[in-house]
């Protein structure tokens, strides 16, 4: 499997070799390979958690309380940095994560996501609070490892592994006291889905053009269609009437599809 990439969407790149392989059986090739099922079983969806403004202030307290580790000296000043990059701009898990260096322009404000899904390459510009905090943890960064190759380092030249994020992002929450009485379980791609629904609720109680602006955030978010990006609102059924009634505009222009798979 890709670092990068879901069970699910693991799930929709392998099955047509599945398919194909069971093709080839039936055609007559009785020695044709076929995948297991296992491999291609859909995934259960999990129930993203909404945070609340007490929860995200909560839980940004608790990183900035973090204390740097012998086996990770920097882990104090990553972490917080690292998920405030989630929080603020709703990029991937992995894009944050495998962010180079090189990658970061914070005197041009911006970051590029280069290889990920969706349209491959793209350029985010930084919310102007979240660069000035970036020029601050850079300078600290950069005294400590030189020409680093992350910009969310562990080591000099080596980033988080997937697998310890969720990991990470659990001991801040039960170090910020915080239970799951306002949802399901909280992960740190939530907020990516926090993201999607607070900037498109803040829009609509400004009373913005979202028929106009929705392009925008399907474009930043990184997906390949608007129906990408719808599928993180249907979660919220409260929510999603209205913005329903908002982009009726849009139902021309959308393709029927099959449920979505991020």
């Amino acid at each position: 499997m890709r670092d990068t990439e879901c069970p699910n969407t693991q799930r929709v790149r392998v099955a047509p070799i599945r398919e194909f392989g069971k093709y080839l059986r039936s055609s007559g090739y009785a020695d044709a390979y076929v995948v297991n099922n296992k491999t291609c079983r859909k995934q259960t969806r999990t129930i993203p958690h909404f945070f609340t403004d007490d929860e995200i202030i909560q839980f940004f307290n608790a990183c900035d309380t973090l204390v740097p580790r012998k086996e990770n000296p920097v882990r104090h000043l990553v972490l917080p940095m690292y998920f405030r990059m989630l929080y603020c701009c709703g990029v991937r898990t992995s894009e944050a994560r495998l962010l180079l260096r090189r990658n970061v322009n914070l005197q041009g404000g911006y970051i590029d996501i280069i290889h990920s899904k969706g349209p491959k390459d793209r350029r985010l510009f930084l919310p102007e609070d979240l660069r000035l905090l970036y020029l601050k943890y850079d300078a600290v960064i950069e005294n400590i490892f030189p020409d680093r190759t992350y910009f969310f380092p562990v080591k000099a030249h080596s980033c988080y592994q997937s697998e310890s994020i969720g990991p990470n992002f659990n001991k801040i929450w039960r170090a910020a006291g915080l239970g799951n009485e306002s949802g399901s379980k909280a992960r740190a791609y939530d907020f990516r889905h926090h993201f999607a629904f607070a900037t498109l609720n803040r829009w609509i109680k400004e009373e913005t053009d979202v028929n106009s602006m929705l392009p925008y955030l399907v474009r930043y978010m990184g997906h390949a269609c608007l129906e990408s990006t719808f599928y993180y609102l249907h979660l919220v059924p409260e929510f999603f009437t209205t913005f329903s009634e908002k982009t009726k505009i849009l139902e021309g222009l959308l393709p029927e599809v099959d449920q979505y798979e991020e």
